[in-house]
């Protein structure tokens, strides 16, 4: 799901269980060809019957980026897929089915825009980028306002291993790219702003390494502005991590603020 002020985004994609299947205990999904992608505008302060319902290109959405309105519409980001039932990666032998899943080349996500129009009930499509690219951030003080820079993860064909980093402008159309070296990859990278920062793309992208190549981790910090640079800042970890894929940024304070709250209530539990 997505959110903006008013409205709770529920997607209802045609990638479901097999009927047939599922009749013998089976459980696989498939793509059911001619039925469509459909949108619920559910209004956060409202009643059922003012949910409104928006049709689409078939597909599937792993992640959503941001969602926010602008006039008449609901505009929401995200990553749509191609083929959301990828052909099987042959040379991965008995994990052929799985590993098609897991790879965004083979599923062909890319950085993509609907627009709902809330006064004439039709949905726009648009394309934002052609690249290869899921997991992606965006500056957390843009959330549910209208943002323009997204910060997107390049994987390994055939593997789920982020590679590198592209910075997508969607105003216009500009991106950067950062490619880690060979055998190293990324987790996904949170977008810190800056403290003081002046614009939407003023602060960092907070990521760990993992370098196969020498068994060894780090945790890295990107200028989100210019990813191209590369690191800017490198900590190294007292011993190898796995390639992971969900992270997220909390502030020191936040975390103290936290603690205490969940120590003083379990004191008062009985």
């Amino acid at each position: 799901m997505a959110i903006t002020p008013n409205w709770s985004i529920l997607n209802d994609m045609p990638l479901y269980w097999d009927e047939e299947l599922l009749g013998r205990n089976i459980h696989a999904a498939r793509l059911h060809p001619g039925v469509p992608t459909r949108f619920a505008l559910i209004p956060r302060r409202g009643r059922p019957e003012d949910i409104r319902w928006f049709e689409a290109e078939p597909t599937y959405v792993l992640h959503w980026t941001n969602a926010w309105e602008e006039g008449d519409e609901v505009i929401l980001e995200g990553y749509h897929q191609a083929k959301p039932m990828p052909d099987p990666l042959e040379e991965m032998g008995r994990y052929s089915h799985m590993m098609a899943y897991v790879d965004e080349h083979s599923f062909q996500s890319r950085l993509h825009r609907w627009r709902f129009n809330l006064k004439t009930g039709a949905t726009r499509e648009e394309r934002l980028s052609e690249r290869i690219v899921e997991f992606g951030m965006i500056n957390p003080r843009f959330a549910m306002d209208k943002s323009r820079y997204v910060w997107s993860t390049t994987t390994r064909p055939g593997w789920f291993l982020f590679n590198g980093y592209v910075r997508h402008d969607t105003q216009t159309g500009g991106e950067q790219v950062y490619q880690l070296p060979e055998g190293v990859y990324a987790s996904e990278s949170p977008m810190i702003p800056r403290k003081g920062g002046t614009s939407e793309d003023d602060g960092y992208l907070v990521t760990f390494l993992i370098d196969e190549n020498t068994s060894a981790s780090q945790c890295a910090i990107l200028d989100a502005s210019d990813i191209t640079k590369g690191p800017i800042c490198r900590m190294a970890l007292p011993h190898k991590i796995c390639s992971g894929t969900h992270s997220v940024w909390v502030e020191h304070d936040q975390l103290r603020a936290d603690a205490a709250f969940y120590r003083s209530r379990f004191a008062a539990t009985p």
